[in-house]
């Protein structure tokens, strides 16, 4: 079996949100909550701001579109109407950052794109909720409806699920999980593209064929696995939130999970196959399957290897010079 570890730990490394745009992050994240942190009117409505979304789970693939800052007003609670949450957040980054804070239908999306990437900070506004906390409806006309302007989330929580997650299985040192959720994001972006469904939906598919039960001592084993069960769960029905118990929302349309069934269960039995083969083709098929970024190929192929999955160098330059000198021969043996 054809495992590929070196390859596979150099193209996690080129998924994974690191150098000059994790640093970006760094400064943009930690710059949106010193402002929250330190306004008046926030901090007597309890302010307390954490990283959630896939940044902070370390799930996220490059370049990395956004970092979601979860603004808890822990003085809050679901009784009040969702505009006395959103807009104490939304004017102060307004005030700050004038265009750049744009309002969206529950969060706030300030731009730091200095690149041309679109890269944002989106700052979620939540109230407690009993034990959890609660956001915004996306549908503003429900901010009316008392029960119905309040969504219930935990977004920590699945934080600490993806922990735990990534105890086991291992590759050498390492939790698996998290390296599988990014190449599992970085092959849904190369193959869907804007389809739907989205990284989250595929996280949480990760999510489910890992608790299910994958098996392997590699990254090729494991990823192979887990697309296998990914494309049986997408055809078995819509997925569930861990956290919450409850089926994932936006709820997908089902011409849309239909076809990402169709094109997983292509691309699982693809993985699959390149476990049977030699170091080349097998290459050749991940390198495929993964796409490319603005760094280049994700997948690096081993020396020796070419894009068809042909082995070349030396001793491929050797035997294709004696073939030419023996077909030279004959010629001028009939000839002679």
């Amino acid at each position: 079996m054809e495992t590929l570890s070196s390859q596979f730990k150099q193209a996690i490394t080129n998924i994974s949100v690191n150098g000059d745009k994790r640093e970006r992050a760094i400064a943009a994240h930690t710059e949106i909550r010193t402002l929250l942190e330190d306004d008046e009117h926030l901090c007597g409505l309890g302010v307390d701001t954490v990283l959630i979304g896939s940044y902070a789970r370390k799930t996220g693939i490059y370049p990395g579109k956004d970092v979601d800052v979860f603004a808890k007003l822990t003085k809050l609670d679901t009784g009040v109407d969702p505009r006395e949450a959103f807009d104490p957040v939304a004017r102060v980054l307004a005030e700050r950052y004038n265009g750049r804070a744009e309002a969206q239908r529950r969060s706030i999306k300030v731009s730091f794109d200095t690149d041309g990437d679109g890269f944002a900070v989106d700052v979620v506004p939540a109230v407690r909720y009993g034990e959890r906390w609660a956001l915004p409806n996306r549908d503003r006309d429900l901010w009316e409806a008392r029960d119905e302007r309040w969504i219930e989330t935990d977004p920590e929580r699945l934080g600490e699920l993806t922990v735990a997650r990534n105890r086991a299985p291992t590759v050498g040192d390492g939790g698996a999980y998290v390296p599988t959720v990014k190449l599992v994001r970085q092959i849904r972006k190369h193959n869907l593209g804007d389809a739907k469904p989205g990284g989250l939906y595929f996280e949480l598919l990760s999510y489910w064929a890992f608790e299910q039960g994958v098996s392997g001592d590699s990254h090729a084993e494991i990823l192979a696995a887990t697309l296998g069960r990914i494309a049986t769960l997408l055809g078995a029905g819509i997925v569930t939130d861990p956290v919450l118990g409850t089926p994932y929302s936006p709820t997908p349309d089902a011409a849309e999970l239909e076809a990402a069934r169709q094109r997983f269960s292509t691309i699982a039995g693809e993985a699959e196959a390149a476990l049977s083969l030699e170091r080349c083709p097998a290459a050749a098929i991940w390198r495929r399957l993964l796409g490319s970024n603005d760094r280049g190929a994700c997948f690096p192929l081993p020396e020796g290897c070419d894009e068809d999955g042909r082995a070349i160098g030396a001793s491929a330059a050797t035997i294709a010079a004696i073939g030419s000198q023996e077909a030279g021969g004959f010629g001028r043996a009939r000839h002679a």
